[in-house]
């Protein structure tokens, strides 16, 4: 992992709800519990391709300046 961005955060009744972008190619979706440290969060990964089916247009903006970013600064570092 050399990039990471949020893309989304969704503050649930009793959990929160993150999208993360790693690197360039993998979302990872992280549910934590609001009240307990205890209760393991779940955590699910998506391809980019995946994460787009039935995605909003506001949220394929996000992304895509996201991707723009991680490209980027990923080029910077192999340079």
């Amino acid at each position: 992992m050399k990039v990471v961005y949020i893309i989304d955060w969704i503050p649930e009744q009793g959990e929160d709800i993150y999208k993360l972008l790693i690197n360039n190619n993998i979302i990872l979706e992280i549910e934590l519990d609001r009240y307990n440290a205890e209760i393991e969060p779940i955590i699910e990964s998506k391809s980019i391709t995946q994460y787009l089916q039935g995605l909003s247009k506001q949220n394929q903006i996000k992304l895509g300046v996201a991707l723009d970013l991680a490209n980027k600064c990923l080029n910077n570092m192999n340079s």
